[in-house]
């Protein structure tokens, strides 16, 4: 017997449509990636999103794997022997010690409509409640997943098995035509990142998501930290950080991403992790940080650059991004269900 038919004696097929030729199988190691990042793009586009995954970006993260077990958590459906779809499955643990598990089922737009996406789903349903069964740490806790707003298949599937809205996400962009004048507060100083900044800025980060609904500790802790050094949205050169004296104030965290802009056919960058500390706002120093970055990025060659942000958001920002310019392009909606 062969290993791989050895794998597939351990995979339920349950609620899986008999179609020539389709088979299911674990993750097999980094000769995958490369087929996985393309089943997950084309799959997303197909769903209206924008944004990509980058070979790096899973490299990065199946490396040193802390959220996940890649020979458990992930599902790969093949037609042929070409990979046509996967499913995958994280988990983080909240504030409230109970555990949120998101999922994600990707299939190539060509193989719809046949119940193979459907099949993925559930399969990802019924291993997040074998592993809640295993973990009695603070509860049984919930599922969590994202779709964008615009009917697509995605969304239809997660409404349809009874997940709930909790938080509403909008994509913004800006020209970076007419970029304003914005000028430092008095005091404050806008520095080269080295790498002795990148653990200060890892803590400005930490300390600008703890009032957000899905904040999660454990996601903050040294392994995270060294991860992120190796994601696609690591690029120290490109952010703009404050400083008064030796105290970080402020931040906003660009980057570029040359295959999304490639994918789509545009010049985009990105200015996200916008943050300033408690004791600086009220100053303009978010709106300098901004108009700072529009120049950084327009000097790298970008037309535009996005922004994300949540609307159920405790600072209320979305006038300061309109003010700057900013206007809604998109919409997604994150969803819960219980676990049962």
């Amino acid at each position: 017997m062969t290993g791989n038919e050895k794998q597939m004696e351990n995979i339920e097929a349950e609620d899986f449509p008999a179609i020539r030729g389709l088979t299911l199988r674990r993750y097999q190691g980094k000769g995958d990636i490369p087929a996985m990042v393309a089943v997950i793009n084309h799959s997303r586009a197909a769903d209206g999103v924008d944004f990509i995954t980058t070979e790096g970006d899973i490299v990065a993260d199946f490396s040193n794997p802390l959220d996940f077990d890649p020979k458990s958590d992930i599902l790969i459906a093949e037609i042929e022997g070409d990979m046509v779809g996967l499913a995958r499955v994280t988990w983080e643990k909240r504030a409230d010690g109970k555990k949120s598990y998101r999922h994600s089922a990707e299939l190539l737009k060509e193989w719809r409509g046949q119940g193979i996406r459907e099949a993925l789903f559930l399969h990802n349903e019924r291993h997040i409640l074998r592993i809640a069964k295993m973990d009695d740490e603070g509860g049984a806790g919930h599922l969590e997943l994202w779709a964008n707003d615009t009917d697509n298949e995605w969304r239809s599937i997660i409404v349809n098995n009874g997940y709930r809205e909790v938080q509403h996400v909008i994509d913004m962009v800006r020209s970076l035509d007419d970029i304003p004048k914005m000028p430092l507060p008095d005091g404050f100083e806008i520095r080269p990142v080295s790498p002795e900044h990148h653990r200060k800025i890892w803590e400005a980060c930490k300390e600008s998501k703890q009032k957000e609904w899905d904040y999660s500790d454990n996601i903050w802790d040294d392994e995270h930290f060294e991860a992120f050094k190796k994601t696609s949205g690591f690029q120290p050169d490109l952010w703009q950080v404050a400083w008064k004296g030796d105290t970080l104030a402020g931040m906003v965290l660009n980057y570029i991403v040359d295959e999304e802009n490639k994918r789509a056919e545009r010049k985009c960058g990105h200015t996200e992790h916008v943050f300033v500390r408690e004791q600086y706002r009220g100053k303009g120093l978010a709106r300098a940080l901004l108009a700072s970055s529009f120049h950084v990025l327009k000097d790298h060659g970008m037309d535009d650059a996005t922004l994300g942000m949540e609307i159920e958001n405790p600072h209320d920002p979305i006038r300061l991004y309109e003010g700057m310019g900013f206007t809604v392009i998109k919409h997604y909606t994150w969803y819960r269900k219980p676990i049962a």
